[in-house]
């Protein structure tokens, strides 16, 4: 700035204050500057509302975010920090104005936690050459780090942390010789061989070193630089990165005074490095997320200054005494964090009163099992206890000797007996859960009458255990969530839950409750985002509610967060009537499920606002009417059953858009029309099962559906469908295939993660089952995991002769055909598909012999070809009944058939044959073998789909888990 502009806003500042009476220290260059970057702002909160030019907003120094030097009243320091989650206001977004670079003496400047829609870092930042602290992190930058930053030499802090950004070399880096601060997480290197040891290497000044979710490769040991020593780097954090101990040795030789390392989800393995030894000042050690063998050393326990160890999920087998021995030492009187979790550690509990100084301590998913002795767990201090999926049993230990503990997990476990009424003396404690044990007799408000602070109440499937509490009891807490499933709280609604006015989560399934829906309900509702009261009894009209449209984010309530985001509501397996206009008033729905209930009534038109909607089941209900054009519009739909309704029309075309639909089962209805041909090409990897048996389509079976090619079921029995199987049939992959567990295309996050660390976990859904005409009525099949392929068009007028391509799908496990006018002889290589367990061909009009290859059919469980015109010899040795082949006047064979063959003798008649006139077994005593303990065996594991959404896994009872 020249000497003539500084005396020209002197001048201006005096005659302003003059004027007002009033001292104004704002230049008036400087406050120009900031009013056009305030324009080239999008400001939706008003967080820049001070910023104005009114003759009472003219001190810039007093905006919000502004502050100026106390001599020169130059503007020094900027702060436009976003707001954090929890604030729930707008970021800023829009652009960054070049009027910044008239701040010149700009010596701080944070925009972090804001929106610039992945737009580049504005290069002229690097001019603003007096900068001694940035921070452009969290605010969505994108595209390359400038180069140019390197011209920001005074820089002492530098945040570029959590953008999407990459970085084309770190030359830039090793210019910055003050720099002490430095974070650079998910800043990825464009070039992998780049050597970014070297540039870290020539930070001389560095204290903080922060670089994670990066993609970090590890350096050549030959390109390893040299180590200096003398650099003070205390906090080095690489987690969450592909590096292996080569590069983390480099770092622990690089200093004695790191003091904190974190070197979690990599791909260290061997022995926990012995350089650790020389770190006489670490406090904080995290290696989670790795594979080490040899267990934990032994000079762990002698490192006095360790407070802070955490090795879960690091393949750690041993017994735990054994482990723990090694820690003996100094470190147990000084460690505050243990966390061994996740690992295959085994035996019983040691006793940790030892470690005087723990306040968390976690030993979650191992193997640990038998009692917990008095006193091992008396830690004074102790804050937050999991011990939960393991098979730790005995009663419930007092741990009123840790009078500060606010978060208990005991979940999974086998403890037995009652709860102790000591649990109620923890008044500190925010989350208890003690689901999923054997837990007995009968608790009540006094067990809970003091934990004021309660915020997470888990007391779900513990099957001898009965929550009664008064009608009359008001809670002195809080809750945000409540799991309460299986808790056999009935018959009635727990009144004590209408004065939970914060609930965002509420379980109280599977409680044979038989009252009616309470009016207090809608009181909660305006909160809840997640309400599970399914597999009861309720009866009434479900009152019209909104739920809340937040999101939640799990892990604020110290759990591990479910990535789903929507609504979740399941009413299924009640009595509850009426229309559904209250599926309406929300728009953030992520889950529907109100299948076996009442509902009645034409679905509302409203399906256009549920963007966010992944399942939705509505079967075995009373809708009618058209299904809704507006199911078009849920983009996000993987599951869809209608099933058992008396839906009519057609499909609606607009379904065509639902792109990510997996399942779709609307069968049992009154749909009419011809397949749209559409859902052949529309959802031609996606979709797995697709049912539409029981209704009124007629037509052919489009060709398209032989793009199908991740289809393992296809159910369209009893329909008017006409015209020939199509040829092409054997395109359609997936059924020829050997049958494996089930693996659910749908990628999200959710369905991806390990069942064990849903601490809070959302639902996601099961399909119901198969269904499968057996004897002209659908049979249901429940309880496996299996996803098999099936194929059943029977009971529809199709002709023509089944294709022998058919015989190229190997993998199918139920093919049913029966009823139909079907010609020609059966497929002579049928014996090829020899994982087949139901084959069924039953009232056609097929001819010639049966096959040879038939009877290689190693797993075939059900055979039925009777009502056809097959001729020929039924070998002896055959298995199956004789109404396998009934209704086949030209087939022949002893001991099936009282039938000879030529050549034979005289037959011999059956004792328990009676003649009922037509020359075939009475249908009185037709075979129904079929139905059996091993059929149902065999079908639990084969007709099955485990089906889950998001939020990855499968829940075979399809309740809403609540547990950890």
């Amino acid at each position: 700035m020249s000497i003539k502009v500084q005396i020209f806003d002197l001048l201006v500042l005096v005659s302003l204050s003059m004027a007002s009476g009033n001292m104004i220290r704002c230049l008036d260059s400087e406050r120009r500057a900031l009013l056009e970057l305030k324009n080239e702002l999008v400001d939706e909160y008003g967080r820049l509302l001070s910023w104005g030019t009114g003759e009472n907003m003219r001190e810039c120094c007093e905006w919000r975010g502004v502050q100026c030097h106390n001599r020169t009243n130059h503007v020094v320091r900027l702060s436009l920090r976003g707001p954090s989650e929890s604030d729930g206001n707008a970021p800023l977004q829009g652009t960054i104005s070049p009027s910044l670079l008239d701040l010149k003496h700009l010596t701080y400047l944070d925009i972090s936690l804001n929106d610039f829609e992945s737009s580049a870092i504005p290069e002229f930042i690097s001019a603003l050459n007096q900068l001694s602290y940035l921070n452009l992190s969290n605010a969505n930058f994108g595209e390359t780090v400038p180069q140019s930053f390197g011209n920001l030499s005074k820089l002492v802090y530098l945040d570029l942390g959590y953008n999407f950004l990459f970085a084309e070399s770190l030359d830039w880096v090793i210019r910055l010789g003050l720099l002490e601060y430095i974070d650079l997480s998910r800043v990825f290197l464009i070039n992998e061989t780049t050597n970014w040891l070297q540039a870290i290497s020539g930070l001389t000044s560095i204290k903080e070193l922060h670089w994670r979710y990066a993609d970090l490769q590890d350096v050549l040991p030959s390109a390893l630089p040299t180590v200096n020593a003398s650099t003070p780097l205390a906090i080095l954090d690489l987690s969450r990165n592909h590096l292996s101990f080569s590069t983390l040795n480099w770092f622990l030789h690089f200093n004695s005074s790191l003091t904190f390392v974190d070197f979690s989800v990599n791909n260290i393995t061997g022995p926990i490095s012995s350089a650790f030894k020389s770190l006489r000042s670490l406090e904080h050690l995290d290696l989670s997320r790795n594979a080490f063998d040899g267990g934990i050393p032994k000079f762990l326990g002698n490192m006095s200054s360790l407070l802070y160890l955490n090795l879960q999920h690091t393949k750690l087998t041993a017994q735990l005494s054994q482990l723990m021995m090694n820690l003996s030492g100094p470190l147990e009187k000084n460690l505050q964090y243990l966390d061994l979790s996740y690992n295959n550690i085994s035996g019983s509990l040691i006793d940790f009163s030892r470690f005087s100084s723990l306040t968390r301590l976690a030993l979650r998913s191992n193997k640990l099992n038998g009692f917990i002795e008095k006193g091992y767990l008396s830690i004074p201090l102790l804050i937050a206890l999991d011990l939960s999926s393991n098979n730790i049993t005995g009663a419930i230990p007092d741990l009123t000797t840790s009078p500060y503990l606010e978060v208990l997990f005991l979940n999974k476990n086998m403890f037995n007996g009652p709860l102790t009424e000591s649990i109620g003396r923890l008044s500190k404690l925010k989350v208890l859960y003690l689901g999923s044990n054997q837990l007995e007799g009968v608790v009540t408000e006094v067990h809970l009458f003091n934990l004021s602070r309660l915020q997470l109440l888990e007391l779900s499937s513990n099957s001898r255990f009965t929550l009664n509490c008064s009608p009359d009891w008001i809670p002195t807490f809080q809750l945000v969530a409540a799991s309460l499933s299986r808790c056999n709280i009935g018959p009635q609604f727990p009144e004590w839950l209408r004065f939970q006015t914060k609930l965002v989560f509420l379980d109280i399934s599977f409680n044979q409750i038989t009252d009616n829906i309470p009016t207090w309900l809608g009181n909660l509702a305006s909160k809840l985002v997640y309400l599970n009261v399914s597999n009861n009894q309720i009866h009434g009209i479900f009152p019209n509610i909104t739920f809340s449209t937040a999101i939640i984010n799990w892990d604020s309530y110290a759990l591990v967060p479910d990535n789903g985001e929507g609504s979740v509501l399941d009413l299924s397996t009640n009595r509850i009537i009426g229309p559904v206009f209250f599926l309406c008033l929300t728009s953030t729905w992520r889950l529907l499920d109100l299948s076996d209930n009442l509902f009645f009534g034409q679905l509302p038109e409203c399906f256009a606002n549920y963007s966010s909607l992944q399942f939705l089941n509505l079967a075995n209900n009373n809708f009618s009417g058209q299904i809704p054009q507006s199911f078009g519009s849920l983009s996000s739909l993987s599951w869809l059953n209608l099933r058992n309704n008396t839906f009519s029309g057609r499909i609606p075309s607009s379904m065509r858009n639902c792109y990510s639909l997996e399942v779709i089962d609307l069968g049992n209805n009154r749909l009419t029309g011809e397949i749209p041909a559409w859902i052949g090409t529309q959802f031609s990897i996606s979709l797995l099962v697709l049912s539409l048996g029981s209704n009124e389509f007629y037509g052919v079976i489009p060709s398209s559906i032989c793009s199908l090619e991740k289809i393992q079921v296809l159910a369209l029995s009893s329909n008017n469908i006409s015209g020939a199987i199509p040829n092409c049939i054997h395109f359609l992959k997936a059924m020829a295939k050997k049958p494996t567990p089930f693996t659910l295309l749908y990628s999200s996050d959710t369905a991806r993660k390990n069942p064990d660390d849903d601490a809070f976990s959302a639902y996601r859904g099961l399909l119901d089952g198969v269904y499968f005409m057996w004897k002209g009525q659908e049979r249901k099949f429940v309880n496996g995991l299996t996803l098999v392929s099936l194929i059943d068009l029977s009971n529809n007028n199709l002709g023509g002769s089944i294709p022998s391509e058919i015989t190229e799908l190997t993998g199918l496990i139920g093919l049913n055909l029966a009823r139909n006018n079907l010609t020609g002889s059966i497929p002579q290589h049928i014996g090829r598909m020899s994982f087949l367990d139901i084959l069924d061909l039953s009232g056609n009009h097929l001819s010639g012999g049966i096959p040879p290859s038939i009877w290689n059919l190693s797993v075939l469980g059900f055979l039925n070809l009777s009502y056809n015109n097959l001729s020929g010899i039924i070998p002896p040795n055959s298995h199956f009944p004789v109404s396998s082949y009934i209704g086949n006047s030209l087939l022949c064979g002893r001991p099936i058939l009282n039938k000879s063959c030529p050549g034979d003798h005289e037959p011999h008649r059956d004792p328990n044959f009676i003649d009922d006139g037509k020359g075939s077994p009475s249908s009185e005593h037709e075979d129904d073998s079929f139905i059996s303990r091993g059929f149902y065996l065999s079908m639990g594991l084969g007709f099955i789909i485990g089906f889950c959404g998001v939020i990855g896994t499968i829940i075979a009872n399809k309740s809403i888990m609540f547990t950890n």
